[in-house]
């Protein structure tokens, strides 16, 4: 078996950190290619492939010494947004389980998408200054350039964060939150009408209240589906593992394969002994 045959049978819910393995089942569907980018530009950048490591060292997983700052950025920015995303998940799928039919609190949740947002926007930052003009129709500011989903977990996030605590609804159990306008111009007039007055929430009638439940599983299958089309034009634009001369010197791994194991202990990335 060959070096790319080899790093071509790593995958997420084997090989990844013990929140990959724990939570990719949570968005795999909605965010495969999350996996095909950690594969063909985080594993090589990691000790999975660089050097052995005993039974034991929690040190496979992390990523090499002496990386140029863009690609360790790239590695730290690319594991952040799955765990913000993968972690939303958890948390609503949490609060579901916990109490049933019952008020949710969906601040939790929409920090997590928010905190996913601005890893991708860091993300983006390294992509741009590696792949140079290849990946030229990335977006820059967040959330005004982004797509309609980061303005829409944007807008919300403002409301129920950094401002007081938003009016609700609740209609047999489930807390019910102000429905975003139609057309995207009227977003910041819609935030400053609830910012400070409950009454305005109150006001609303049915057709303009959304359950939180729905509301929040509804930013979160946007969001990873709006990820996933831009992953699949980064994994096409950056192309294949090593076809690009200003990839070479950090996706290069060792020509034997003796070094290249699928040893895994259930570390968490980013976490070191001391």
């Amino acid at each position: 078996m060959n070096v790319s045959e080899k790093l071509d049978k790593y995958n997420l819910q084997d090989h990844g950190d013990r929140h990959e393995h724990d939570r990719w089942p949570l968005i795999r569907d909605r965010f495969a290619n999350y996996e095909v980018f950690w594969r063909l530009y985080v594993v090589p950048l990691t000790n999975r492939v660089y050097r052995p490591t005993a039974a034991g060292d929690r040190s496979w997983i992390r990523v090499r010494e002496n990386l140029p700052a863009e690609w360790h950025k790239l590695a730290v920015c690319h594991y952040s947004v799955f765990y913000n995303l993968s972690r939303a998940a958890e948390r609503r799928i949490e609060q579901a389980a916990a109490a049933p039919g019952q008020p949710t609190h969906p601040e939790d949740v929409i920090y997590l998408l928010q905190t996913c947002c601005e890893n991708v926007r860091d993300l983006y930052d390294a992509v741009r200054t590696i792949g140079g003009d290849a990946v030229h129709y990335l977006p820059r500011r967040l959330p005004n350039d982004f797509p309609l989903i980061f303005r829409k977990i944007d807008a919300y996030r403002n409301l129920l964060i950094h401002n007081p605590v938003l009016g609700r609804g609740e209609r047999h159990g489930e807390t019910l939150l102000p429905k975003l306008p139609e057309d995207p111009k009227l977003l910041a007039d819609w935030k400053n009408k609830f910012r400070f007055s409950w009454q305005a929430v109150e006001e609303l009638g049915a057709e303009n209240l959304e359950p939180a439940r729905i509301l929040l599983k509804t930013l979160e299958d946007e969001l990873a589906r709006c990820l996933d089309d831009t992953w699949g034009r980064l994994i096409a634009s950056l192309g294949a593992r090593n076809s690009h001369e200003r990839f070479m010197d950090y996706l290069r791994v060792p020509e034997s394969t003796e070094w290249i194991t699928f040893f895994q202990p259930l570390a968490a990335s980013g976490t070191f002994d001391k």
